[in-house]
């Protein structure tokens, strides 16, 4: 089959969980054309190697700490983002059209779909979390995801359907949307579990978008002589070179997909940023952790305070955070007890897909 999959490029987030499938769709005998963009189309051309990738850049992501002005920009940004995505859908349909794929898959891309081929759009946000928890924005964006679901074959969250969630009023306790419509398939994640010994006390992986995250680095960097035990951080830069600050503490600049899956599994805790996939990640490798959202990302924000109240991880503002006093405190929450295998979340995607 001939299989259009389209990525979401803000962060790597969507393309990492992506990669599962993509991977099998590929073991399959499938062929398949990508579109993304920037760095999570880099990553993806790394890691899935024969393809035929197409750079198409999609909607600007908004953030700010202020809450007041990422309201104003979600206004001014706003029109951009529907002239864009109105440009890209006509873009795509020229190219179904002329290349005749059977089906398309998008994560969290609202410009990639056909009413001419079974589509399917995969995303943990049916609800999208505005700064001032305002209830009639929220209906707004159940309205906005209702629209499209009209245009989706099916809509697949990568989250558990129960109590047992992971990711709350983003995609659970809807008002205008069905969850019986919706196909909830389990956490989506490139690692797996593995039997190496935690001989690493803390990891702590250092991202998100500029300020936030170089300020993340040095608060990071200030404070790493208050914690006890063997200490690994990575900085996710790829021209960064690897250093010892002393015989318990090592920093690496990257770390490949392999290597950090291997690092995370030997860690005992892990100290990130509370994006949607880390918070998956975690769950399949059933780590405690402490999670710093990065400022003015909403929905990092939401799910920090969700999983906090839940006590299954604790969170912590980036400004207010201490690292040696709440690393104490992450190691007393219980973390994500759910056991879950990712091949059988790809199962039930190919079950909703080829269905």
């Amino acid at each position: 089959m001939k299989v259009l999959y389209s990525v979401c490029s803000w962060g790597f987030g969507h393309a990492t969980r992506s990669l599962p499938i993509i991977r099998k769709l590929k073991e399959e005998g499938n062929h398949l054309t990508i579109i993304s963009s920037g760095e999570s189309l880099n990553l993806l051309k790394r890691e899935v190697g024969e393809a035929v990738f197409i750079d198409i850049p999609d909607y600007p992501v908004i953030i700010s700490e202020e809450s007041t002005k990422l309201f104003a920009k979600g206004l001014i940004y706003g029109s951009f983002s529907l002239w864009r995505l109105e440009k890209n859908l006509r873009r795509i349909s020229k190219l179904v059209e002329r290349e005749k794929f059977d089906i398309i898959i998008s994560d969290g891309r609202y410009d990639t779909y056909s009413r001419r081929i079974p589509s399917f759009f995969i995303s943990h946000q049916v609800r999208i979390k505005n700064p001032f928890d305002l209830r009639l924005l929220e209906i707004e964006s159940e309205l906005f995801n209702l629209f499209f679901m009209r245009r989706f074959k099916a809509f697949i969250v990568p989250d558990f359907e129960g109590e047992e969630n992971l990711s709350g009023d983003l995609s659970h306790n809807l008002e205008l949307i069905d969850e019986s419509k919706l196909c909830y398939v389990g956490p989506l994640s490139d690692f797996k579990k593995g039997d190496e010994h935690e001989d690493i006390d803390v990891l702590i992986s250092i991202s998100g978008p500029e300020p936030y995250r170089s300020d993340f680095e040095r608060k990071i960097m200030d404070q790493i002589d208050g914690v006890k035990g063997k200490i690994v951080v990575t900085l996710g830069k790829i021209k960064e070179e690897d250093r010892k600050l002393s015989s318990d503490v090592t920093v690496y600049g990257y770390l490949s997909r392999e290597e950090r899956e291997v690092v995370m599994n030997r860690s005992k805790l892990i100290v990130s940023r509370s994006g949607y996939s880390t918070i998956m990640d975690l769950a399949v490798l059933n780590k405690k952790a402490l999670l710093v959202p990065t400022p003015g990302q909403v929905e990092q924000e939401y799910l920090a305070r969700y999983h906090m109240e839940r006590g299954t991880f604790y969170s912590v503002k980036q400004r207010d955070m201490d690292l040696s006093r709440d690393i104490e405190k992450a190691k007393k929450a219980s973390g994500i007890k759910v056991s879950w295998n990712v091949n059988k979340t790809v199962e039930k995607v190919f079950d909703v897909i080829f269905a």
